[in-house]
């Protein structure tokens, strides 16, 4: 059994590398910002960092843990290893998970069961791809919940709060969504409970976050507040077309194919397929359960715990997507990345008890059918991706741009300016990376203004795009430039911004 655990680690790891591998120029959206993040706080050597790049940021006060304890790690290990902490993060993660199934159970089959379901959810396989802080956020709120549960049903030591209240406040300083959740569970759960303990986790929680982040805290509670009130003015233009849905250059009642929040039932049936997809352990760990008490089986307190924990996060899945005055707290379907832990565990579990029963076996066997039909969707997605990864043309052009003069670069699709801020040093017209929506908004998710009046504020220099993005009503709002092809992106120079005249 020692050799199926390693197996199924083997198997979780390239499953988790072979993205990265695949992407030879780069992959993901966020990593580049994180890379220019952690880099400059290791130049400057203190908190909050200033990247004046970012044109339309205020401050870059997101929760500062994840990016301090990077900045630590040698120079030469980071910039050949970036992308794969990530990855090594979810394996830690996974090692947790491993160990507290056969800690529960002291059953190898368990745990292997628990970390086969983990190692094959498509979520994990692929935001992973990307230098993030997400699996950490996720690891701090896993650790925590059990100690949680072995306090309300081991009795253990009251010290075990000190414990608790830690990683609760490392959880603060870490990811912002993995907040938000836990606070949905402590307060939900304390009702469902009965139990104000719970909810004592939430002040708590604030004060661990301030102690530990020596004050810091007071800025990313602000920011966060600032991305909460901008996503819930703009939360119909998640993943939008920025011209094509533009008042002023985009066409009546278009929709943008990829938006998230398109109108009508089949939309409303593409976004429950995103969180069933994405993690179709939660529902089906859910259905076994559900099954299982209807059919009479009696749980033990810690399959209990582990049930109303993993239920509840499918609720908070479920709600931030499809209830609209919930849609500010992020895209639903990625909280089954902080689902991914509780499902693993329910269905290794179950296997002691359930492990004769039709419908366990059944069940399992849906969920491997639909992660690997997931997963095969995903790899072939990504050969032709132009958000997911850095091609070779794509590479070509941010390189020749780099060695351009200095000047505002402004790009679209918009997921690009991070990239060239890292790769280029130049600045670039964008934001939305702690505090400072304001100056966002007039660009993002929409253009608002028309293209002439944003050049001649912030006197644009460079526009990178493909072809085929840009509409024929921007394009002849634009003003005179030189183009540079790389395939299909072309890279716009303004002489106009050179010599002032925008």
């Amino acid at each position: 059994m020692v050799m199926v655990l390693f197996l199924v680690f083997l198997c979780a790891l390239i499953l988790r590398l072979a993205p990265v591998l695949l992407s030879s120029h780069g992959s993901g959206v966020d990593q580049w910002y994180w890379r220019a993040y952690i880099e400059t706080l290791r130049r400057d050597g203190s908190l909050p960092v200033k990247m004046p790049q970012f044109l339309l940021d205020e401050g870059h006060w997101y929760p500062p843990f994840f990016p301090w304890l990077m900045s630590k790690l040698p120079a030469s290990m980071f910039d050949r290893f970036s992308v794969q902490f990530a990855v090594f993060i979810d394996m830690l993660r996974m090692v947790l998970l491993v160990w507290a199934a056969w800690w529960l159970t002291a059953d190898l089959v368990v745990a292997a069961i628990a970390g086969m379901v983990y190692a094959v959810t498509p979520l994990l396989v692929t935001y992973n791809m990307q230098l993030n802080p997400r699996g950490m956020g996720a690891l701090f709120l896993d650790a925590m919940w059990l100690l949680v549960g072995a306090v309300f049903l081991y009795e253990a030591s009251p010290w075990f709060w000190l414990g608790v209240f830690f990683l609760a406040g490392m959880v603060m300083i870490t990811h912002k969504m993995a907040m938000q959740l836990f606070w949905f569970i402590s307060l939900f759960g304390a009702g469902l409970a009965g139990d104000f303990r719970l909810s004592l986790l939430v002040p708590g929680s604030v004060l661990a976050a301030l102690l530990l982040s020596r004050g810091f805290y007071r800025l990313t509670m602000r920011a966060h507040w600032d991305t909460v009130k901008f996503w819930a003015r703009n939360w119909r233009g998640n993943g939008v077309h920025p011209l094509l849905e533009s008042p002023i250059y985009g066409e009546a009642g278009y929709e943008t194919p990829s938006k998230f929040y398109r109108s009508g039932l089949k939309a409303w049936i593409r976004r429950l397929q995103f969180v069933v997809g994405f993690n179709p352990w939660m529902p089906i760990a859910l259905g076994v359960g559900l099954f299982s008490l209807f059919k009479g089986h009696d749980f033990a307190a810690y399959e209990v715990w582990i049930y109303a924990w993993l239920a509840l996060i499918f609720l908070f899945a479920l709600l931030t997507t499809l209830v609209p005055m919930f849609r500010s707290l992020g895209q639903g379907y990625l909280y089954g990345y902080n689902g991914s832990f509780p499902a693993a565990l329910a269905l290794g579990i179950g296997f002691l008890s359930l492990g004769q029963a039709w419908y366990w076996w059944l069940a399992l066997g849906v969920g491997l059918l639909m992660c690997m039909s997931a997963l095969i969707a995903f790899f072939r997605a990504l050969r032709t991706s132009r958000t997911m990864k850095v091609d070779s043309k794509l590479d070509e052009a941010v390189s020749r741009l780099a060695a351009l003069e200095n000047g505002p670069v402004m790009c679209f699709p918009q997921h690009w300016h991070d990239l060239v801020a890292y790769r280029t040093g130049k600045p670039v017209l964008f934001g939305g990376h702690g505090y400072g929506y304001h100056l966002l908004e007039p660009v993002f998710p929409v253009l608002r203004v028309p293209i002439r009046e944003i050049f001649e504020k912030y006197h644009v220099r460079y526009l990178l795009t493909y072809e085929g993005y840009l509409p024929e009503r921007f394009c002849k709002d634009l003003p005179s430039a030189e183009v540079e092809s790389f395939g299909d992106y072309h890279l716009y120079k303004f002489h106009a911004a050179r010599e002032g005249k925008i």
